[in-house]
C-alpha cells in the first residue's frame, strides 16, 4: 500500500478541514426538479442532487461545492443544499428534508454517516443513491446504508507532506500536533505522519485534542511550545488551526515551523506572509471528487451502470510549498477550469452535452 501511495505522489518541486466552523444557514437551498422535468444537455434526463455539507464556511468545503454546483447547472440538472454549520445534529433532518423534497441524489462531504443515519435509511428506502466526497469519514456504516465514498485517501494525502518534512526536519527533532479524534481524517492523518516522522527519527509529541476554534487552537499550540521548549515544529491537522498556530508561535519568539492541510484562502495568505514560518501544505486534485460522483450519476440514471467507488484512488497528491503556491486567489493547486474541462469533454462524447 505504502508503494502505490508513494508512486502516486507529484513533485512539487515543478509544479505548484475539520475545517473552518462558523454560523451559516442549515436549510436547504436551490430549486428542486422531478426526474421527468425535461432535459438538461441534448436528450439527458433532467434530475435534482442534494448536497449536504458539514461546514460550508470551511475554505476547502467551498471548493468541492461550487464546482459541483456549476458542473450541476452545465448539464442541465438542478442543485439543493443543506449548510449542516458544523451542528452534526443537524445532518439526519437536512437528509431528511432532501428526500421530502424528491431529490433524485445526495452527495455528502465532510459529515459523518452515523450523524445523519436516520435520514440516510430514509433515502435508502427510496433507492436514491449516496456518495461522499471530500476528506474521510468513519466507514463503519457504508456497506449496511450502501454508501459509496470517493473522496480523498488520507494516507495518499499525507504522504507528501511527510517527505517534505522528512527533508527539512532532522532525526532527534520533535513535533507537535493539533487534531481531533472526532474525525476519522484528522485521526487517519496523524497516524500516517506519525508512522512516516518515526520511521526518519523524528519524535511525534502526544497530539492534543483541540476543540473547533480559533482560541482551541491557539491555547492548544501554547501549550505545545511552553512543555516542549525543544520542539521544531507544529501541524495543524486542519486548516482551521493554522492561524492560531502561527500566532503562538510569533507570541513566543521561537523558530517553529507549521505545516497543515489544503493549500486554501486560509493557508494560502499564511504561507505568503510567513515564508520561514509556514513551510509545506498537503492538498492534491481532490477538486474532481464531486466530478467523479456527478459522472458516475450521470451513467447510472442514463445507463444503470452500477454506482462504485472506481476512480477514488486515482488523485493526485502534493505537499505545496512557497515556490508552489497557487496563483492569485485560487483555491486549491488545480484551477476550476482544469478539473472541469476533462468531464465536459466525456459529457459532450459519451451523452451529448455540449462542452460548451
Amino acid at each position: 500500500m505504502r508503494d502505490k501511495i508513494w508512486k502516486r505522489v507529484l513533485s512539487v518541486a515543478a509544479t505548484a478541514s475539520v475545517l473552518s466552523l462558523a454560523a451559516c444557514s442549515g436549510g436547504a437551498t436551490g430549486g428542486g426538479a422531478s426526474a421527468d422535468a425535461g432535459n438538461g444537455g441534448d436528450g439527458i434526463e433532467k434530475h435534482t442532487i442534494g448536497w449536504v455539507d458539514g461546514t460550508l464556511a470551511g475554505s476547502f468545503q467551498e471548493r468541492l461545492h461550487d464546482i459541483a454546483e456549476e458542473a450541476v447547472e452545465h448539464i442541465g440538472w438542478e442543485m439543493q443544499t443543506v449548510d449542516t454549520a458544523g451542528d452534526a445534529s443537524k445532518a439526519a433532518p437536512g437528509v431528511s428534508s432532501l428526500v421530502s423534497s424528491g431529490v433524485d441524489a445526495i452527495i455528502m462531504s465532510a459529515v459523518t454517516p452515523s450523524t445523519a443515519r436516520a435520514g440516510l435509511i430514509q433515502a435508502q428506502a427510496k433507492g436514491i443513491p449516496v456518495l461522499m466526497v471530500g476528506s474521510a469519514v468513519d466507514d463503519s456504516l457504508d456497506d449496511e446504508l450502501g454508501l459509496t465514498y470517493i473522496g480523498e485517501d488520507e494516507d495518499g494525502l499525507t504522504a507528501p507532506l511527510a517527505e517534505l518534512m522528512t527533508t527539512q526536519l532532522a532525526a532527534g527533532d520533535k513535533v507537535g500536533v493539533l487534531y481531533t479524534t472526532a474525525l476519522a481524517s484528522a485521526v487517519q492523518r496523524t497516524d500516517a505522519l506519525t508512522a512516516e516522522l518515526s520511521e526518519a527519527g523524528i519524535t511525534v509529541i502526544d497530539p492534543l485534542e483541540t476543540g473547533f476554534d480559533f482560541s482551541a487552537g491557539q491555547k492548544n499550540a501554547s501549550t505545545l511550545i511552553n512543555q516542549n521548549p525543544d520542539m521544531t515544529a507544529i501541524i495543524s491537522i486542519f486548516d482551521l488551526w493554522t492561524a492560531a498556530t502561527v500566532s503562538s508561535v510569533k507570541s513566543s519568539g521561537k523558530d517553529i515551523k507549521v505545516y497543515s492541510y489544503y493549500a486554501d484562502a486560509v493557508n494560502n495568505p499564511l504561507m505568503k506572509d510567513n515564508p520561514d514560518m509556514v513551510l509545506g501544505l498537503a492538498d492534491g486534485d481532490m477538486i474532481s471528487s464531486p466530478l467523479l460522483a456527478i459522472d458516475k450519476l450521470i451513467a447510472f440514471f442514463e445507463n444503470g451502470t452500477a454506482i462504485d467507488a472506481s476512480g477514488q484512488q486515482d488523485y493526485n497528491y502534493v505537499a505545496v510549498t512557497q515556490d508552489t503556491l497557487p496563483p492569485g486567489e485560487q483555491n486549491g493547486p488545480v484551477a476550476p477550469e482544469d478539473a472541469l474541462d476533462p468531464y465536459y469533454t466525456k459529457w459532450a462524447d459519451e451523452y451529448g452535452i455540449p462542452a460548451s
